[in-house]
């Protein structure tokens, strides 16, 4: 186990096959943009790096905590037991009170194995999606009737779709402007500044969209495109394009993007049915028909049992986080 300045870390795994949206350069930006000192960069070995991550410290109450959100891998040859077991192994060996790991990769027994060998458990109560949906982009889109009549609807709006190539501050004032009017709409947290989103989307595999309906930016969606498939990672619309069924046009465009663009996998980003409300999100991704894939999920490792409950209480009581 190693510590790496970030230069080196995005350097060391540009090449590697497998590199989720929360390790891209784009996301470190966005992250670290008040306190990059509470990032560091961990890599298995600096010779013959296979996987590598960076992590997130937290400090409360005199303890400290290790956030973890996905690996990168080299190939398919590092996804293996013995390798992700010793890499975690390491990381328990770092001095930390609480390590929390939060993978959203698809759900694989041999990383299970790895994580419970090190010493991880599921931790008490689920605060994050354990599922999510992929859509293959190179076999017919099936879509239910709900979508098809959005659609229909979409088509006399005349919507248009904008991809933006280089993100100033007109770009991120909208995005923020939409994101706004619909967290408010919703009593939700917005968890970032303009600035940010700017940092984001200098990430060249981060790419920005709109909807405009007479040149006004009514619905907005930031984009992960590796190599390989492409997932949202943020999504807001505003009340026009609730009215226009702007979400719908803007998903089904998006689709004829990277079919032409030769990106054919096309991650959902988490799905589960809420127990409250009218599931408005689960109904808008679940219309379309693709494979329901369980995630690898959360996991913990503590040094004292003590932290166990003492993490679910923080979570749920003062975060006020949501359990699922």
């Amino acid at each position: 186990m190693e510590i790496i300045n970030h230069s080196d870390f995005f350097k060391i795994t540009e090449n590697f096959s497998y590199k989720p949206f929360n390790q891209s350069i784009g996301w470190y930006r966005m992250h670290s943009y008040y306190h990059p000192e509470r990032i560091i960069f961990l890599i298995n070995d600096l010779q013959k790096p296979t996987i590598a991550c960076f992590a997130h410290e937290k400090r409360m109450f005199g303890i400290k905590m290790l956030l973890i959100e996905g690996e990168c891998y080299k190939n398919k040859e590092a996804l293996n037991t013995t390798a992700i077991r010793d890499f975690y192994k390491s990381v328990t060996e770092l001095g930390y009170n609480i390590i929390e790991i939060c993978s959203n990769a698809l759900y694989d027994f041999g990383y299970e194995t790895a994580l419970r060998q090190a010493g991880y458990l599921r931790p008490v109560g689920q605060f994050s999606l354990p599922s999510t949906k992929i859509i293959r982009l190179d076999e017919p889109i099936k879509l239910n009737r709900a979508w098809k009549r959005n659609l229909k609807k979409a088509s006399a709006c005349n919507l248009n779709l904008e991809q933006i190539n280089h993100v100033g501050d007109n770009e991120s004032d909208d995005f923020i402007r939409i994101y706004s009017e619909m967290t408010t709409r919703k009593s939700l947290h917005q968890p970032f500044n303009k600035e940010q989103i700017r940092e984001l989307c200098s990430d060249k595999e981060i790419q920005l969209f709109f909807v405009t309906q007479s040149d006004k930016r009514i619905a907005g969606l930031i984009l992960y495109v590796n190599t390989n498939f492409a997932i949202p990672i943020y999504a807001a619309s505003n009340l026009q394009a609730r009215e226009t069924s702007a979400s719908y046009y803007m998903y089904d465009e998006l689709f004829k993007h990277l079919i032409r663009r030769g990106i054919f996998v096309f991650d959902l980003a988490k799905l589960l049915p809420s127990t409250e409300g009218v599931n408005n999100v689960f109904n808008f991704k679940n219309g379309i028909q693709g494979s329901h894939i369980q995630l690898n999920g959360e996991w913990s490792w503590y040094n004292h049992t003590v932290y166990r409950p003492l993490m679910y209480f923080v979570k749920k009581y003062l975060m006020k986080k949501k359990e699922l």
